[in-house]
């Protein structure tokens, strides 16, 4: 079962990932808790059955893969920084409230791949 419409999925993607490194950025660890509303997302929209199931999950596979390479290299960016640029680490914020970003960091940049993707997928089709 795939989302009806996955523009709005990915769209929900992006505010709670934005809205979660916000919160994380005004009050610390607690912020993470806006994370939950990402929950919401299955009560919210409508699912329906995937025709073409291969092309789907290849379309899947490309949008997480490279989420997650943006998210290795903003990962090993952040240690070539602390380890060989010592002025600029204190330009960042605290390393616990850095690495707890990650989580809706990838979020927000999984929408935001799934969201030009998916504009992408409809141009062709």
């Amino acid at each position: 079962m795939k989302y009806k419409k996955l523009n709005i999925a990915f769209l929900v993607e992006i505010l709670v990932g934005f809205g979660t490194i916000l919160s994380i950025s005004l009050i610390g660890h607690k912020g993470l808790a806006a994370l939950a509303f990402i929950a919401l997302r299955p009560l919210i929209l409508e699912r329906k059955k995937i025709e073409d199931e291969k092309s789907y999950l290849k379309f899947f596979y490309k949008v997480l893969s490279s989420s997650l390479i943006i998210i290795f290299l903003m990962i090993i960016s952040i240690f070539v920084i602390i380890q060989f640029i010592p002025q600029w680490e204190a330009k960042l914020p605290p390393m616990d409230i850095l690495l707890v970003t990650i989580i809706p960091f990838f979020l927000l940049t999984h929408g935001v791949i799934g969201f030009i993707n998916l504009s992408i997928l409809d141009k062709t089709k």
